[in-house]
């Protein structure tokens, strides 16, 4: 017992220390990249040299949130043929392990792995990924605000009051399909739609193709071609607030979605973004578990090369295959993150009942 201990210690241990390298490797080689490409740029809006730095640093997080599934998958097969390589993996099966074990000891390990770092990063991201660009495009290049954030539906809320509506100039002033729902006691008050809606000034703006329902006439709709109100938000509100959709929290995620339900508005988009943080926190084990296998299962000692090409084969067939069905997820199509689910539980399964 002590020896199987200890060989699965030594395998997780060789996996993670693998990983690390990894991460740390494809973190440099896309922070050069990201340095260099900005540099320019940060040398001629001449700002102090300590904001690169900040940018710098919260977009190493943006960046291992990116690639951490990933790598972590390819740190699996690069540990068990490095163990190949060095006979350490034929010592293993001469001692009387199976492959079966040894591959569960390497699926534990990314398990393990792939949820408490996806957890993590899952926590830090939407942070860094705010903070990143932020410090870029307000600190550096002196953006105004609303460049980041009208360039997508606005969703505000207010201390009474839920706003939706689609920017139709830079400056939030002229909105499009505006939906403004004023809410009492956690319920809705009364409802304002407008096609268009122009800010006039002092928080009075001036709405066209209108229609207003109140709870106390039953929601009975009032139309009007043209009406002027004084509403409890103005542009600058709105632009210095709203961040996209990618960088909110589960727990934002989670608002938006039950607001945009309640109003009966269009969904999809955040739902998905709500699953595939779910879905993050398995991806290294789904992508990665199953090459290894592949590797442990065809292994020899005399033909571990093509074993291993065969390997890579797979999981970059599996890779593409994740970000098509987590891109076509996005995109609305529903059935592509049931796909992802079924995966994962699939791949659990197998990892429980046949390991």
């Amino acid at each position: 017992m002590t020896l199987i201990k200890t060989y699965q210690r030594y395998i997780i241990k060789e996996l993670f220390k693998i990983s690390l390298f990894l991460l740390c490797l494809f973190s440099a080689f896309y922070i050069i990249i990201d340095f260099f490409e900005k540099l320019g740029d940060f040398l001629k809006y001449k700002k102090p040299l300590y904001l690169f730095i900040i940018y710098i640093f919260w977009k190493l997080w943006v960046i291992l949130y990116q690639i951490y599934p990933f790598v972590l998958a390819l740190s699996g097969l690069v540990a068990v043929f490095l163990l190949s390589k060095n006979n350490e993996l034929i010592a293993f099966l001469s001692l009387g392990f199976r492959k079966r074990e040894i591959a569960r000891v390497f699926g534990s390990g990314l398990l393990i792995l792939s949820l408490f770092g996806g957890l993590l990063l899952n926590v830090i991201f939407p942070k860094a990924a705010y903070k990143s660009l932020y410090t870029w495009n307000y600190k550096i290049k002196h953006y105004k605000k609303q460049y980041l954030i009208f360039n997508k539906q606005i969703f505000f809320v207010g201390p009474n009051y839920y706003l939706i509506a689609r920017p139709l100039e830079p400056k939030g002033e002229y909105l499009g399909d505006i939906k403004l729902v004023f809410i009492k006691n956690g319920e809705p008050e009364e409802v304002i739609w407008a096609k268009q809606g122009y800010y006039i000034g002092d928080h009075e703006w001036k709405l066209l193709g209108v229609s207003i329902q109140k709870k106390a006439e039953m929601f009975k709709p009032h139309e009007y071609a043209v009406w002027k109100k004084k509403l409890p938000f103005v542009p600058r509100t709105l632009v210095i607030v709203e961040k996209p959709v990618e960088f909110l929290s589960f727990k934002g995620l989670l608002e938006r979605y039950r607001f945009l339900k309640k109003v009966h508005r269009p969904y999809i988009q955040v739902f998905a973004e709500m699953v595939l943080k779910i879905y993050y926190v398995f991806a290294g084990f789904i992508v990665g578990f199953f090459p290894i296998y592949i590797f442990l299962r065809e292994y020899a000692p005399k033909k571990k090369g093509g074993i291993f090409l065969r390997s890579i084969m797979h999981f970059f067939l599996l890779l593409v295959l994740f970000l098509l069905l987590e891109t076509l997820f996005r995109k609305g199509i529903v059935f592509a993150g049931i796909g992802i689910g079924v995966w994962i539980i699939a791949n659990l399964l197998m990892y429980i009942l046949f390991f």
